[in-house]
């Protein structure tokens, strides 16, 4: 027989698993700005903005896909992988900098900050909304729990 308590807290799971997310992606945006100033050239590569790549996580009994490291089944959403951003580098005329080429170039980051910003304020509007969500489910829970005792 199936445990009837089984699957009671899964809305919490799928919160807790945007809140992961969420927090990975906020580190990305954090060690985009903090290294948006690293310069390059020919020979060396400026820093490249990274930027994370969300995939949702459903739980599958039969195959196994969606289980965590202790093996219980997951859903919700998840880090599928982090890229870097191809946008080509910008070009700024500098001689006398230390990775300015013969020509005086050097190759900026292609880290813009006002993008940073935008993705610093949806990681936030979304970490607000898997906490609204957990509150929610906590509340449900609690009145199930209390109607099942006025009985």
């Amino acid at each position: 027989m199936d445990d009837p308590m089984q699957g009671v807290f899964r809305g919490f799971d799928v919160a807790a698993a945007g809140l992961r997310a969420e927090l990975q992606r906020s580190e990305i945006v954090a060690a985009n700005l903090g290294n948006m100033h690293r310069t390059g050239n020919v020979h060396k590569e400026p820093y490249r903005r990274r930027t994370v790549v969300f995939e949702e996580v459903l739980e599958q009994a039969k195959g196994g896909r969606g289980a965590d490291a202790r093996g219980r089944l997951v859903a919700g959403t998840a880090v599928a992988k982090v890229v870097e951003d191809q946008t080509p580098f910008p070009v700024f005329h500098q001689p006398g900098h230390p990775d300015a080429d013969e020509n005086g170039n050097v190759l900026g980051s292609n880290v813009d900050v006002f993008q940073e910003l935008v993705e610093l304020a949806q990681a936030e509007r979304s970490f607000d909304a898997n906490l609204q969500a957990m509150r929610v489910y906590r509340t449900m829970l609690q009145n199930t729990i209390t109607n099942m005792g006025a009985r």
